[in-house]
């Protein structure tokens, strides 16, 4: 099995602290993967994952996975 572990920064839709909160405990729960930090001003979500080779792909899966559903559970 070859990992290649690593950090990405992940652009955030969301902008509520309880809605960064909740996507960063998701993420933290995923098998894998890990909530690191949270920019400054907020735009941005560190996320260790065990596998990073396709840092794209994972972008993709939180944005239209839990991303996605927290901005649909909790509209403006």
């Amino acid at each position: 099995m070859k990992l290649k572990p690593g950090i990405f920064a992940f652009p955030l839709s969301v902008n509520r602290d309880f809605e960064i909160t909740l996507l960063a405990n998701l993420i933290t729960l995923t098998p894998g993967t890990l909530s690191v930090d949270v920019s400054a001003d907020r735009s941005m979500l560190y996320v260790h994952a065990l596998d990073c080779s396709d840092p794209s792909a994972a972008k993709r899966d939180i944005a239209q996975g839990f991303e996605r559903r927290i901005r649909e559970a909790f509209p403006l």
